[in-house]
């Protein structure tokens, strides 16, 4: 008859080899997961469609909005971005300064001169200050996000329903 003890002690030299070779490829299938993990990540990250249609504002330089909204009217058939800051309506032509890039300068900036209260006329300041600026953009899903020289979005806007 087989002891217990004896069956340890005969594999006990070969239980660290054993613990070892499951060690070491659970690392390798841990990394190859984390890896593939990590390359749909970037993909995801890097994709970006060119927005068109209305979408509502609801962040202004790390600031939620809660009140008068601004609107975004991306028409690049036209190369033109057309809305509401809130209080007033403007209107800009965009212009690439690479051909298929999503980099883009708003210019020839037209708006109306209405007054609002001054929360809303302060998100509108801001608003008008960064469409003014060189930008990029980034569209994933329904959330548009335009980016001026820092790594926040300097913008964010939602699709509106319907478009």
């Amino acid at each position: 008859m087989i002891k217990p003890s004896n069956i340890l002690n005969h594999i006990g030299p070969r239980k660290n080899l054993i613990t070892g070779i499951l060690f070491f490829f659970g690392v390798v299938t841990f990394s190859v997961v984390l890896s593939s993990c990590g390359g749909t990540k970037s993909i995801e990250s890097t994709a970006s469609t060119q927005p068109s249609g209305w979408y509502k504002v609801i962040e202004v330089e790390q600031t939620p909005i809660f009140e008068g909204h601004p609107t975004l009217n991306f028409d690049l058939t036209q190369n033109r971005i057309s809305g509401n800051t809130g209080c007033n309506d403007y209107s800009g032509t965009m212009v690439y300064p690479e051909a298929n890039s999503n980099n883009f300068t708003l210019e020839s900036i037209m708006t109306t001169k209405m007054y609002c209260n001054d929360p809303v006329m302060a998100i509108e300041f801001k608003f008008l200050k960064i469409l003014g600026l060189p930008m990029g953009w980034q569209h994933k899903g329904d959330t548009l996000s335009l980016y001026t020289d820092g790594p926040q979005a300097a913008i964010i806007a939602v699709k509106k329903p319907g478009q």
